[in-house]
């Protein structure tokens, strides 16, 4: 899957992160009060960015998830909660969409009861829910990204967990068409293994999406691609048949598009960032500085991309390409225990970055991850 599920507990003595200046350009900013685990950040239009992801409710140790949703407006350094029609779901919200024509997509995981996946629209009139169909014969499954070309032509990606003997997750691929959410039939892969979580739309007949297929020899990133009439795999760039996957797309145009995930080096299988780019023909690997770890954000405007992930889950990891040049994100440390950037967004000349951060608990405490955003040039 495209974010692992960590646990979120509670302790209030734990919820004071030591956010402080941070080194060099960065700046911090202020989230409402309380715990909550980010898995993504969208720029919604020319003024605003969403940042979402789920927390944890009620009381005793299973409580239940419930999504959550932060917006922040250029003129302001600050985010405030925004209330969705998603809200009293148990559910994430893995992945934000947004369309040219200012419609916007909140995507999440799948509900038992009704047999339908989590998602939200948002347009002129306000929010409506708009459940997907979770294919027959499945235990559950989710969305991790959505796209959207306009208001009628959106597309979901994700996963479900086939209903058998052996453990084993297929991807998941359904086209919003004005009306409601349709399951698309995917191109053969053969395989008991595989999943979406990135997807970008550049136009009605041009759609990628990306994630991770199981071979006999290990996992294996995947691309598929979309062409107006249906999907198929692509050539993945040339990895030395390194095991790892995909977790993030962006696009700035049909000769500009960006994948970013994991590949697995050297005799331990130590993980290290991927960053591949596609010129119009074909996909290549990039040589950004970002080292040991597993990228999650990334974010393309214009000439300029920057991409932002985390090592062993708790160092923050990131790097920048403008005017031609990879220079790495030195981004602070924000929590004393774990600092885990997801999400990168670029306003102007400037990047802000989000994530999850916790200090190191007390003892007899129990830790607590908070929301993080900094913010640099």
């Amino acid at each position: 899957m495209k974010r692992a599920l960590l646990a979120l507990t509670g302790g209030l003595a734990a919820l004071t992160l030591a956010f402080g200046p941070a080194p060099g350009p960065w700046a911090t900013e202020e989230f409402p009060a309380g715990d909550a685990r980010l898995l993504v950040a969208e720029r919604i239009d020319a003024d605003t960015t969403w940042t979402a992801g789920f927390r944890r409710s009620g009381e005793g140790k299973q409580k239940p998830l419930r999504p959550v949703l932060f917006s922040r407006e250029d003129s302001s350094y600050s985010w405030k909660r925004i209330p969705t029609p998603l809200d009293d779901a148990r559910t994430r919200i893995n992945g934000i969409g947004a369309s040219p024509e200012g419609d916007a997509w909140l995507v999440g995981d799948s509900d038992e009861a009704t047999r339908t996946i989590h998602t939200a629209h948002h347009d002129n009139t306000g929010w409506k829910l708009a459940p997907a169909p979770l294919p027959e014969g499945t235990l559950g499954g989710g969305f991790l990204g959505v796209a959207a070309v306009d208001h009628d032509d959106a597309w979901a990606v994700g996963w479900t967990q086939p209903d058998g003997p052996l453990l084993t997750f297929h991807g998941l691929i359904e086209h919003w068409d004005g009306a409601a959410w349709r399951q698309v039939v995917p191109p053969a892969l053969d395989t008991d293994y595989w999943s979406l979580g990135g997807i970008t739309a550049i136009a009605p007949d041009n759609v990628w999406a990306a994630g991770t297929i199981g071979t006999p020899d290990g996992a294996r990133p995947l691309l598929l691609h979309y062409d107006g009439t249906s999907w198929t795999r692509q050539p993945a760039p040339e990895l030395d048949s390194l095991k790892g996957e995909f977790t993030a797309m962006a696009s700035n145009g049909a000769n500009d598009v960006w994948a970013v995930g994991r590949v697995e080096r050297g005799a331990a299988g130590t993980d290290h960032g991927l960053v591949a780019h596609f010129d119009g023909t074909r996909w290549s690997v990039v040589d950004a500085p970002v080292g040991q770890g597993r990228l999650y954000g990334l974010t393309v405007e214009g000439g300029a991309v920057a991409v932002v992930g985390a090592e062993n889950g708790s160092k923050p990891i990131g790097a920048r390409l403008q005017y031609g040049s990879w220079q790495a994100l030195r981004l602070p440390a924000v929590g004393t225990q774990d600092t885990m950037p997801v999400g990168v967004v670029t306003t102007g000349r400037s990047l802000t970055v989000v994530g999850v951060a916790t200090n190191t608990p007390a003892a007899g405490e129990e830790r607590v991850m908070l929301p993080f955003a900094i913010r640099g040039f």
